[in-house]
């Protein structure tokens, strides 16, 4: 059924909507609204979809894993992250946007605040996943999509009890995790059995997806436009964004003007660009980070695994490993830090010295993501005819269907 308003003559008209950003979130967001009718044109500065952060993240699509980042132990833990460069740091600013986020975000580090934020994005992510194992029910689509369990590991009795905590509380929404000592790990990969020899036990989901964000954003691109009518323009800069009285505006960098009724702003950490002139300008900062992919050996997990000490993440692909991580607050510049990328590479080797073939590791990347004080997505409709689709932070691939089934809800 087609998504339509009246005129003031009572004639009926489809309604029409211009995503900016063709990420994996403003991708969604075209799905959500186009079978829902809507008339819809899908924008990019890139030469095609998910070219910026969604090109290379850690392809975990982590339903069960929606911790928010400000919580008592991140709070504890400020002065090293402030001081010194590790896989999470904060940079030190004094720019006013960046401390505003700052100070927000330490009033989220309270224990009541960290449970509600977990469990708020943890509601969204199960949209998310019916989200998309309905989209799969539907369309036929390889984007190395498939359950593939996870484990987080754990080096300390310390990180037991606060794993167990954490445990419990998505338990009561209905979360089936397990902690599981190091000698149980095999059992669900024995490739486990040549982990950092310090892991003591891990916390395994069982139910956990992994997909590659890239593939599944091309394929969604070409089915917009085959079988829902999606227009697109790839290489499109919007240079500005406007209200008028009956539709929103937005003019390119070659002085194309475009119209909708709707403008959904999806655009991640550029958004607040076409948002601040408005006075609608969100609080999001960029947090940077990195990946690279080796080839498969025999000794490669066929699980994921998330090693949060390094801050890094293994995902198996089906053809290679993909190794990401990294989280650099305040950082928003895109080009790879090689010392950065050789950090990564030893800090794989240490948890997993047989994890791939690490000599030939390749296809390095970076990417900005867009993260809010709160550590949830920002799904709003900021005015009349102006949405808002971003700061997913790292959860982005995770979020993404449940953040356009959401945005086209609140919009009908």
């Amino acid at each position: 059924m087609a998504s339509i308003a009246f005129t003031a003559k009572g004639d009926l008209v489809q309604r029409s909507a211009i995503i900016i950003g063709a990420g994996v979130v403003g991708v969604c967001s075209a799905y959500a609204l186009a079978k829902r009718g809507w008339q819809v044109t899908l924008l990019d500065s890139e030469e095609g979809p998910a070219l910026g952060t969604s090109h290379a993240n850690g392809a975990q699509l982590s339903y069960s894993y929606t911790e928010a980042l400000g919580s008592p132990a991140t709070l504890a833990a400020m002065p090293r992250l402030l001081l010194r460069d590790e896989g999470v740091s904060f940079n030190l600013s004094l720019r006013p946007a960046y401390l505003l986020w700052l100070a927000e975000f330490l009033r989220n580090c309270t224990d009541a605040r960290f449970r509600r934020n977990t469990l708020d994005v943890f509601h969204l992510a199960q949209q998310s996943r019916a989200a998309m194992d309905a989209f799969c029910t539907q369309h036929e689509l390889d984007f190395a999509h498939r359950v593939a369990g996870k484990i987080h590991l754990l080096y300390s009795d310390r990180d037991i009890n606060r794993a167990q905590k954490v445990r419990a509380l998505k338990a009561e929404a209905g979360c089936e995790q397990h902690i599981l000592r190091r000698e149980e790990l095999t059992q669900l990969d024995p490739a486990l059995a040549g982990l950092d020899r310090d892991v003591i036990a891990a916390i395994s989901t069982p139910s956990e997806v992994v997909g590659d964000a890239f593939q599944f954003c091309a394929g969604l691109t070409a089915i917009l436009i085959r079988d829902y009518g999606v227009e697109t323009q790839f290489g499109a800069t919007v240079t500005s964004l406007i209200q008028r009285k009956d539709r929103a505006e937005i003019t390119l960098e070659g002085g194309e003007i475009l119209g909708a009724d709707l403008a959904v702003v999806a655009c991640g950490t550029g958004s607040n660009s076409l948002l601040a002139p408005l006075g609608l300008a969100e609080r999001i900062e960029p947090m940077k980070g990195y990946s690279f992919e080796v080839p498969l050996i025999s000794t490669s997990p066929s699980i994921s695994v998330t090693d949060g000490k390094r801050r890094i993440v293994f995902t198996n692909l089906g053809d290679r490993m993909r190794i990401a991580g990294i989280a650099q607050l305040g950082n928003a510049n895109r080009e790879i830090d090689q010392s950065r990328i050789e950090q990564m590479i030893e800090s794989a080797r240490a948890c997993m010295p047989e994890g791939g073939d690490y000599e030939a590791a390749g296809q390095f990347w970076s990417g900005i993501r867009p993260a809010t004080p709160h550590s949830q997505p920002i799904i709003r409709r900021a005015s009349k005819h102006i949405a808002v689709n971003a700061g997913h932070g790292a959860l982005g691939w995770t979020l993404a269907m449940g953040s356009g089934e959401r945005l086209a809800s609140m919009l009908d």
